[in-house]
């Protein structure tokens, strides 16, 4: 039995340092402004986990597309190594750290007023 707990502590550990890198990479200019747009275009907290994939997915677009923009070689990310989806892993789950935030701060504000109304 304490090995278990062992292995779960080992696995919650391990998500909490990619939530970590991934914080880390969302706290940087370009990060935080997808994140205050996503937060901003959320409907609802069941739209967290989609809106924080959907973030992720841009984040590393808009890492593509910038230096094709500068007048760069179009260069795709390494789709097929482990890294890469580590690494996409980690901006979801800073994404859901923030968008979260500014998502509570946002029905703080409006007080509630995003909720859906149910006629009865």
């Amino acid at each position: 039995m304490e090995s278990l707990f062992d292995s779960i502590g080992a696995i919650l550990s391990g998500l909490f340092g990619l939530a970590q890198g991934g914080f880390d990479g969302v706290n940087q200019v370009m990060g935080l402004l997808i994140a205050v747009i996503a937060a901003l275009l959320m409907t609802g907290w069941r739209r967290l986990w989609a809106t924080a994939l959907g973030a992720a997915v841009a984040h590393v677009a808009i890492g593509v597309i910038r230096p094709v923009l500068d007048g760069g070689p179009l260069e795709l990310p390494p789709l097929l190594t482990l890294g890469f989806w580590m690494a996409l892993l980690a901006l979801f789950l800073g994404y859901a750290i923030v968008i979260a935030v500014f998502f509570l701060i946002k029905s703080l504000a409006t007080g509630g007023a995003h909720r859906t109304r149910h006629a009865h």
